[in-house]
């Protein structure tokens, strides 16, 4: 089993976000690798939700789709 070197449970120790995170879920063999997409400010994003404006109604997926259109 791979262990991860990166514990996002002290991301606070960082100083400076990190462009790739990886985790794995319980038992799981498989890495998962997360890239930084997008950097919102704090007033732009719905707390609750963690959604913007433009994404309320949306769901993962669609928004996904959305980033990655706009990356293109």
């Amino acid at each position: 089993m791979t262990t991860s070197a990166f514990d996002p449970r002290l991301i606070e120790k960082y100083s400076k976000p990190k462009s790739l995170l990886h985790f794995q879920w319980g038992d799981d063999t498989k890495v998962y690798r997360y890239c930084l997409v997008e950097i919102i400010e704090e007033k732009d994003i719905d707390p609750s939700t963690k959604c913007k404006k433009e994404e309320q109604g949306l769901t993962q997926q669609e928004i996904f789709k959305k980033i990655c259109q706009e990356q293109r």
